[in-house]
């Protein structure tokens, strides 16, 4: 597991990939489903919803993301990320980058879910996730706070992390740590200080509209 977390906080850092499967493309979701953990029979490929920038309330299209192997499917706001997804034995990671005006993948601003390949709790990922040479380590994020009221989670979700990289204080995010059946993940929320107001309201819409599948 240790080495799945070292190669992935590389890849989280360089954007490079690992010797793994690796599926690189672009996507736009849009739709609008309870938040609800509990798989559907059936999700419309496009959805609408409304978001509030600076105060500014907006609609925007989400699309289905839907992929064969992957055990979750969501909603991503249409034209604003791009997918990418690696495996190996010992987990599946996918991103969603944000995709700037002038069409180019920022990977420092970023969704990410991974599942790990072994079923591990709640309590063994924490572990892993803060170890020393874990991706916390490995990424130099330092923890904030932590939570685990339920106004602060989503319905997957069990505990909530804010997180700061050392060294470089413009860099935050937020580390949820989920369970499914039995089957601990996480999920993070990764950018730059200054793309708060337009990141946040996007990431929120591919968390709350997760939901995971047998």
């Amino acid at each position: 597991m240790n080495r799945i977390l070292y190669s992935l906080a590389i890849a989280l850092i360089f954007g490079t990939s690992i010797a793994c499967t690796e599926q690189v493309s672009s996507n736009q979701v849009n739709n609008n489903q309870p938040t609800t953990a509990v798989t559907s029979p059936s999700r419309p490929s496009t959805i609408t919803d409304t978001i509030s920038v600076e105060g500014e309330k907006q609609k925007i299209t989400l699309n289905l993301y839907h992929k064969p192997g992957l055990n979750f499917t969501t909603y991503v706001p249409a034209n604003r990320f791009v997918d990418q997804t690696v495996s190996s034995g010992e987990g599946t990671a996918v991103w969603f980058y944000t995709l700037q005006p002038n069409g180019k993948i920022n990977k420092n601003v970023y969704v990410q879910f991974f599942f790990p390949g072994e079923k591990l709790t709640l309590k063994e990922v924490k572990q892993r996730l803060v170890a020393p040479k874990g991706l916390f380590a490995i990424n130099k994020w330092q923890v904030v706070n932590s939570s685990q009221a339920k106004e602060d989670l989503y319905p997957w979700a069990k505990e909530k992390i804010v997180f700061r990289q050392q060294g470089n204080s413009n860099i935050v995010g937020v580390l949820f740590i989920g369970e499914y059946n039995g089957q601990a993940f996480w999920a993070v929320q990764h950018y730059p200080v200054e793309f708060g107001d337009g990141f946040e309201p996007l990431a929120s819409k591919v968390f709350k509209y997760l939901q995971l599948r047998r």
